[in-house]
Formats: C-alpha cells, structure tokens, sequence
C-alpha cells in the first residue's frame, strides 16, 4: 500500500500528507508498537514539563511582560536539547518492522525521485516525527503515556515544543511569520545533520525481521480497530482489489465481522 501510494503521488511535498487508508494504517501500527520507543524518547521530557511551573510562551501576545521571554526561552531549548537527545540514542529501541518499513520507504522513494537527495529523509520523517513523536507530545494521554491532563501552561509548553520539533524534522528554520520562534533556530541549525543521520539509521534494517513474540499489544482493540479502519475506507480497499486479489478475502471478513457486529447489538437491545 505504501508503495502504491508514492506510485500514486506527483509531488514530494505532499507524500503521506494526507488521511488515507494507508496511512491510517501506519498511524495504527506505529501507535500498536511504538510505545516502548515513546517512553525512551518523548516520555521524561513530557514530564519535565507538566512537573515544573516554567513556561515556554515566547509570542510576546500572549506574556504578561516581555521580561519572561528570555527565560521561557532558555527553558524551551533546555527541553529540546534533553528530547532530541533521549531520541537520537533510542534508535534500537524503535521497533525493528516499522525500522524496515522506513527501509522500503526510503528505497522507493529514492527510486521514482532520484534526483532529490532529501525525499528518503522527508519519508521517514514523516511518519517518525509527524505522525508518531510530534503527536505523542501533543496529546500524550491518547499515547497512554500519562492519566493526567496537563495544566494549560503544560499543554501550550508541549505545543511548543512538539512544532519545534516538527521544524527540525522538516529541515526548516523560523522565519518572519513567527519571528518570535527565532530563538530556536540555532537548535535547528545545530542539529539538522544529526536528524538527517537519526532518520538513516532508523531505516538501516535492510532485510525483514521475524515476527517479535516479545510484543505486549493488546489484540482484541487492535482488531477492533483495525476492523474500523476498513469499515471508513472499504471503497479504498475495493478499488486496490483488482490489483491485490487478496484484499477481496479483506473485504469479505470486514463484511462478516459487520454483520456480526449488527446482530449482536440488535440481540442486546
């Protein structure tokens, strides 16, 4: 499916950016096994943040006085040297499918664009940092990463944080929209090159690992889910089925299990 989607895509900018069957599904499986990677990289950082009363506010709009930008800034960039560096050195802690994952991506990106250097580092980055460790830091209680809700100074900390982040993934300095936020570009600047060989080594799993029995998911709300997924993106499934027969024997058990679904919930009314 990730292959036929990057046949499938013209530009490089828009690869992966949008919701789609396939990349509901990476979202899901990055979610399933990601979670030990999250607690080696993300977690001490989040708490950090929801533990101190420091604020990372720079937008003077939004300080009471301008005096408390400068330490809301050091703090910030306290923060995000601790996170990028929990997350350069948890590369073996990242599940070693979703690092062959990012192998093949990488592959057939720099196949069809051959030309751009940077696609393979966009590709992984976008499903690293995008869809998995920008999203935990932003609503980590949805990544089962804590119980409780952080206070709106911790919230907006982890805002901030998290599209600081998102910046250095994308290879991209604070510019005159926000020129506020230019404190952080020499954080970006200092660790472009690190990030652009953090993603390469994530995808240094050349061949398929066997299945990890080791894996702690939960099965029953995996399927749950994943039946879900099918459910919201069977016409997807359909149309991909002429080229995968085996997505018809998809559809056919999406079909039951709803069915099933249906009796059940009309037995218990």
């Amino acid at each position: 499916m990730n292959n036929r989607e990057i046949d499938l895509e013209e530009e490089t900018s828009t690869l992966f950016r949008t919701t789609s069957l396939t990349t509901t599904l990476m979202d899901h499986y990055m979610r399933s096994t990601g979670h030990e990677f999250l607690k080696h990289t993300v977690y001490e950082s989040i708490i950090r943040v929801m533990d101190g009363r420091q604020s990372c506010e720079l937008n003077p709009s939004k300080l009471d006085s301008p005096s408390e930008a400068c330490a809301n800034a050091e703090h910030l960039l306290s923060v995000l040297d601790s996170v990028v560096e929990s997350i350069f050195s948890s590369v073996e802690h990242c599940c070693r499918t979703l690092r062959y994952i990012c192998y093949c991506l990488q592959k057939k990106v720099a196949s069809k664009w051959p030309h751009d250097p940077m696609v393979k580092t966009r590709v992984v980055s976008g499903f690293i940092f995008l869809r998995l460790l920008c999203p935990a830091i932003l609503n980590p209680r949805q990544f089962n990463l804590i119980s409780d809700t952080p206070s709106e100074t911790a919230s907006r900390s982890l805002i901030l944080v998290a599209k600081c982040l998102q910046n250095l993934a994308n290879l991209v300095e604070f510019g005159a929209k926000e020129p506020w936020m230019e404190v952080v570009n020499p954080f970006i600047l200092k660790n472009k090159n690190r990030m652009i060989r953090f993603l390469d080594e994530i995808a240094n799993v050349p061949e398929k690992p066997e299945p990890d029995d080791t894996f702690a998911g939960d099965p029953a709300r995996d399927l749950a889910t994943l039946h879900h997924i099918c459910v919201m993106h069977k016409e997807d499934l359909l149309a991909q089925s002429n080229e995968k027969p085996i997505l018809k024997k998809v559809i056919t058990v999406t079909d039951m299990l709803s069915k099933h679904r249906q009796h059940y919930m009309d037995a218990a009314r």
